[in-house]
């Protein structure tokens, strides 16, 4: 068991699983700064840690379920401030390439309103299709890194999916409401 250990390089490790825990921190906690340091903290826990995984295989579930108990961690320590809404026009804005002002406005809508109806999801719904949607993971690998079965995340991302088309449709049909 001692040679299997060795052969894990865990700066390397971490450095391949940093997107996506840096991903499924900002979507449980919706503050980027605050995940950049829970990323380090979690470097730092896992190079201080003494018994560290052995098999390759479940290095990743169990970055991922050291990152959850990070993100609550972080969520009991600042007191569990309900409806904090991260402001995405400081971030997103700069990023968003459009033609005229027009259209940036319309982008900057659109994107206020899917992160609207994403934080309505369950944290946990809201990792999954980040997981699938914004890392392009396969349903394999969503399955192997959160250690559920290929059909029950499967079950999962129809009903997260089916969930935000239905918080979208509702926050469009008040807005066409309030019109009136």
């Amino acid at each position: 068991m001692d040679s299997a250990a060795t052969t894990i390089d865990w700066s390397e490790a971490l450095n391949h699983h940093r997107g996506w825990m840096l991903r499924l921190l900002r979507a449980r906690i919706k503050d980027w700064h605050a995940a950049e340091d829970l990323i380090q903290e979690i470097a730092v826990m896992v190079l201080r840690q003494s018994a560290l995984p052995t098999d390759p295989q479940k290095v990743a579930p169990w970055l991922y379920q050291l990152t959850v108990r990070q993100a609550v961690n972080h969520h009991r320590r600042s007191g569990r401030k309900k409806n904090q809404i991260f402001a995405s026009d400081s971030v997103d804005g700069a990023d968003a390439k459009a033609d005229s002002p027009l259209d940036w406005i319309i982008s900057m809508e659109q994107q206020a309103e899917i992160n609207h109806a994403l934080s309505k999801l369950r944290s946990r719904d809201r990792e999954i299709l980040q997981m699938k949607y914004g890392e392009n993971w396969t349903y394999e690998q969503i399955a192997e890194v959160t250690g559920a079965k290929l059909k029950t995340i499967e079950y999962r991302l129809m009903r997260a999916r089916q969930e935000l088309r239905r918080q979208i449709i509702n926050r469009q049909d008040i807005r066409e409401l309030s019109t009136y």
